[in-house]
């Protein structure tokens, strides 16, 4: 994704920010801003002309700061009004403008009063001191690294690698992370010495040296009265998610909205005033799938202008390497189905809508069954890691007792145990009592970055998610987890917020979401079992009697397997003696996975495609230095 790049204590830097521009040049039709001050600061915004696109930096009355700044904020209209009261004056009028008189008039608790998706970096000239922020959850990744006195920071971390003088090392708790949980956990990257910022942080440069803080956390409320009803929760959220729905309807944008078979994008495209605001729906997949179907249905409801997008069976073949490239490695292949469409959204909308953060605030995460829900409730400190490592390991990858075999016997007495060292660590970051708080907590932290494939589609548009509201997560903190857990309240605050809409099947359980919990906890297990179903036939036929998959997410499964261009693809990078020789893994292991894969008697998709993306990002940052790669366009 593009963003911002800079250099900090470098003589040398206006030569190094250069190249770490090129390295986040995606597009040639990216606008690029650049302000240098060697040796302290050279920094760079290339971005895509969509939000705040007046040139920065932005300067204050004597020149004396500056502010660069990527993503944009919300609402804050009587703040400004305040300020000018005060005698600020405002010229630009845009966002950055805005926060600067901010931090004029308050310092460093300027960003306690912001509402957003942002990362911004000022620079105090006289006071030699450069102060960088981001949101309260992280939404745009920000890396940074120390190479000896100067420091990097920039939106990619193939923008970090530019610095030649940088000695990559690969970080092998994240490798472990990526395999175990198919994220990777806390602030690690692949490689050592390059960190992501931590959601809500302020980091300040001065006199030489790096200090970091939190300016804010989750507050999960401990005590709950039982004065406050189920209805007085459903009331609220839906008046809160609307006005966060609401704030981010600003600017002269085309708009549209992601639309699939499940109620995270629903609910976004429901609350949306569409007399004022007409928006366009887009869903991918295949034709004959559920998630198109429901996702039609909703939109003739809503009335807006839908687009089916059919997704080709041989995508990866010919975008996985430009996913790898733009989320650095750190999102598996497998969750890239709208990397093939993204330029056809585009064709259409400036601004998509997603629900990304819905279901962790409302759901109650990974919590599927009453069993679950029971566990957790009744966990003390000293179970709740183990269930969430069970947990996370039954949905993911490589699981404890296939890793011994997955992994070369070098490689796996070397990351032998830290998955859940690792685990341990970002639970420990958790400060609240409540075992279900505690578990929500953790998924909220922890969430956020596996959604890392939204950073490829910021190659071509811009993106709103209203589930991070400040307003809205706070509210949510607020709510009993018992009623989170199954989407208990989840259902009942879209039936009040879409009641039309609340008729129509939700994709994961086959129910409407206005019918009663047993019946969504049938359809679970209804459709669970007919998954299992077809995958055990398989397995028994050696994929000779074939059931089309036509439940929620395409059948990457039988698409690797039966498209000739995608499995010549697989076999070619994952069978070729590079890859093989590396010494991650057992050869005879994933030779013979391939093969169970290929002949239909066991489903290993997640898995191949999890080693070819870490394969693609091997040969893309650790055999060569990533740079500008604008030729990995589509085909």
């Amino acid at each position: 994704m593009p963003g911002i790049v800079a250099v900090v204590n470098d003589k040398n830097g206006k030569t190094l920010l250069e190249s770490m521009i090129n390295s986040v040049m995606h597009e040639n039709w990216y606008l690029v801003d650049s302000y240098i001050d060697e040796p302290t600061l050279a920094v760079g915004r290339v971005h895509l002309g969509v939000f705040n696109p007046e040139s920065q930096p932005i300067f204050n009355e004597d020149g004396s700061l500056i502010i660069v700044m990527d993503g944009e904020i919300y609402d804050y209209h009587k703040v400004k009004k305040n300020l000018e009261l005060k005698g600020h004056k405002f010229k630009v009028g845009n966002d950055p403008e805005f926060i600067l008189h901010l931090f004029e008039e308050y310092g460093e608790d300027f960003v306690r009063k912001l509402n957003g998706s942002f990362v911004i970096v000022i620079y105090d000239a006289k006071k030699q001191r450069i102060i960088v922020v981001n949101d309260r959850h992280g939404l745009r990744p920000f890396y940074y690294a120390q190479n000896g006195q100067k420091y990097l920071f920039a939106s990619e971390v193939k923008a970090i690698l530019q610095d030649k003088t940088f000695k990559k090392k690969i970080n092998h708790a994240a490798v472990a992370d990526f395999f175990a949980f198919e994220r990777i956990l806390g602030d690690k990257t692949f490689f050592k010495g390059i960190n992501v910022l931590p959601p809500a942080s302020i980091l300040v440069w001065s006199n030489g040296k790096l200090s970091k803080k939190q300016y804010w956390d989750f507050e999960f409320k401990q005590e709950y009265s039982h004065a406050d009803t189920e209805e007085y929760y459903v009331k609220n959220l839906v008046r809160i998610f609307r006005k966060a729905v609401r704030r981010r309807m600003k600017g002269k944008h085309r708009f549209g909205v992601f639309l699939s078979g499940g109620l995270d994008s629903r609910s976004i495209a429901a609350a949306i005033d569409k007399k004022h605001y007409p928006i366009h729906t887009f869903t991918y997949g295949v034709k004959e799938g559920d998630e198109a179907k429901i996702a039609e249905n909703v939109a003739k409801k809503l009335g807006t202008e839908h687009k089916f997008l059919e997704l080709k069976r041989d995508y990866l073949a010919r975008f996985a390497e430009e996913g790898v490239f733009l989320t650095d490695g750190m999102c598996n292949c497998f969750h890239f189905f709208w990397i093939s469409l993204r330029k056809r959204v585009k064709e259409d909308v400036d601004v998509v809508f997603h629900g990304m953060g819905l279901g962790v605030s409302l759901g109650g995460f990974y919590t599927y069954t009453p069993l679950d829900v029971r566990k957790i409730l009744k966990a003390q400190d000293s179970t709740i890691a183990s269930l969430l490592y069970r947990k996370l390991t039954s949905y993911t990858l490589v699981t404890d007792e296939m890793m011994p075999h997955f992994f070369s016997n070098t490689y796996y007495q070397r990351i032998k145990g830290m998955p859940i060292r690792s685990l341990i660590r970002e639970l420990k970051k958790v400060k609240v009592k409540h075992p279900a708080n505690k578990w929500n907590c953790f998924f909220h932290r922890n969430h956020t970055r596996y959604h890392s494939s939204v950073n490829h589609l910021r190659r071509y548009l811009e993106d709103r998610v209203p589930a991070y509201d400040n307003d809205f997560v706070d509210f949510c903190l607020k709510i009993p987890p018992e009623l989170l857990f199954e989407h208990k309240v989840y259902y009942k605050f879209f039936t009040k917020l879409a009641p039309d809409l609340a008729a129509i099947p939700y994709q994961k359980t086959g129910v409407p979401p206005l019918a009663p919990l047993f019946a969504h906890r049938i359809g679970l297990l209804i459709k669970g079992g007919y998954k299992m179903f077809i995958q055990k036939l398989r397995g028994i036929t050696g994929g000779r009697v074939l059931i089309q998959h036509k439940i929620g997410y395409p059948d990457l499964d039988e698409w690797i397997r039966k498209d000739k261009v995608l499995r010549k693809f697989f076999e070619d990078i994952l069978l070729n003696e590079k890859t093989m020789s590396r010494g991650y893994f057992n050869r005879e292991y994933i030779t013979q996975i391939i093969k169970e894969h290929m002949s239909g008697k066991k489903d290993y998709a997640r898995q191949l495609c999890a080693l070819l993306t870490f394969e693609l990002w091997h040969r893309l940052f650790v055999d060569e230095t990533p740079t500008n790669r604008t030729n990995l366009t589509e085909k």
